[in-house]
């Protein structure tokens, strides 16, 4: 949903979302997000960006968790193949509730360098798609019982 300039996802129990950008492809990207974790008692949530995505069921995800730990993951056809990095402590990622995270990939050819909060976390050397490429973002839901909410203020590409 986009309401009041805000990108949200609305969340049930134990549940990923993602929005891959279908009108724009580039080759080489600075991609950059600002999310907000929610005020108040929240369950585990994580914040994510997709890149070099070829449709929605091939891409990779670079996500931070509110409990100070980011993944990077692939998924191909609709399956992910397994997680890149898993859950790599970061003290870049703000956890309070109703604290904003700045999320960045950039990517040049075959190299991807990721960023939490301006703080370099991670190269990564892969396989970009053969043709120009899709981004988009990314909510997680851990909490087995509750709703929740991911809230992305802002999202600046340059290619």
């Amino acid at each position: 949903e986009v309401k009041d300039g805000l990108f949200i996802f609305k969340l049930p129990p134990d549940d990923m979302q993602s929005n891959l950008n279908v009108t724009f492809t580039v080759k080489d990207a600075d991609i950059c997000s600002e999310t907000v974790w929610p005020n108040g008692d929240q369950p585990m949530l994580g914040a994510g960006l997709l890149f070099w995505g070829e449709d929605n069921r091939t891409y990779f995800q670079f996500g931070i968790l509110n409990n100070g730990k980011f993944w990077i993951a692939r998924k191909q056809d609709g399956k992910w193949l397994g997680t890149i990095a898993a859950n790599v402590d970061s003290a870049a990622i703000n956890k309070e509730p109703g604290a904003a995270n700045t999320l960045r990939v950039k990517t040049n050819g075959n190299n991807v360098t990721f960023f939490i909060n301006g703080t370099k976390v991670r190269d990564l050397r892969g396989q970009a798609p053969k043709s120009a490429w899709r981004f988009g973002l990314s909510g997680d839901n851990f909490d087995k019982q509750k709703d929740a909410k991911v809230v992305f203020k802002t999202v600046k590409v340059t290619d």
